[in-house]
């Protein structure tokens, strides 16, 4: 099995980075994400992995990235006020905090793609940001055009409802469909298996 350095000597095909999006009313764009992050860092690359609207205050539960955070190649931040605690209901709504921490990771994200340094930008849950009004759908637009001016990286976004422009200017386009979910049976969000 090669190790990480031999496998970062491998030739890079002489494609340009690829904008893609992860989408839809199904369970699995952040699991495609993290995926698609596993991959790249057994290639050798790195990976810079920023999450929109995930944060926490005391403990956390977001048991993904207690993996995360120990790959060698990866940057995770995670931005977001706390709106889901272990036995407690899911706070909805937008406050002013909300709107200041994803403006946060929106600016996580411009460094990161003029810094260029990672060879893979993940935006998890972005396109939800811009969905439930804590981002401006011209601002992420923006930041694709920024990508597009230099394509510095591969840049994945991921969430709900992104917009036409968005979907039309992607370069791959993946939607999760919700055929049938066990919270409609009353099963309640569980660790370790949807956060």
């Amino acid at each position: 099995m090669a190790d990480r350095a031999d496998a970062s000597s491998l030739p890079t095909p002489a494609y340009p980075p690829q904008f893609h999006i992860y989408t839809g009313d199904g369970k699995g764009k952040t699991t495609a994400a993290i995926g698609l992050a596993v991959r790249a860092l057994g290639r050798g690359l790195r990976v810079d992995f920023i999450q929109f609207d995930k944060g926490f205050q005391d403990e956390e539960h977001y048991y993904e990235r207690k993996v995360l955070r120990s790959l060698p190649g990866l940057s995770l931040e995670a931005t977001g006020v706390e709106r889901m605690r272990p036995g407690r209901k899911f706070r909805f709504g937008v406050t002013e905090a909300d709107r200041a921490e994803a403006r946060r990771g929106l600016d996580l994200a411009r460094d990161r793609l003029l810094e260029g340094g990672a060879d893979l930008l993940i935006l998890d849950e972005i396109l939800s940001a811009v969905a439930y009004g804590l981002l401006p759908e011209a601002e992420v637009w923006a930041l694709a055009e920024q990508f597009w001016a230099r394509r510095p990286r591969e840049l994945v976004m991921t969430g709900r409802k992104p917009s036409a422009r968005l979907l039309e200017a992607a370069d791959l386009v993946t939607e999760m469909v919700c055929r049938k979910h066990y919270f409609n049976a009353g099963v309640p969000a569980r660790p370790g298996f949807d956060f």
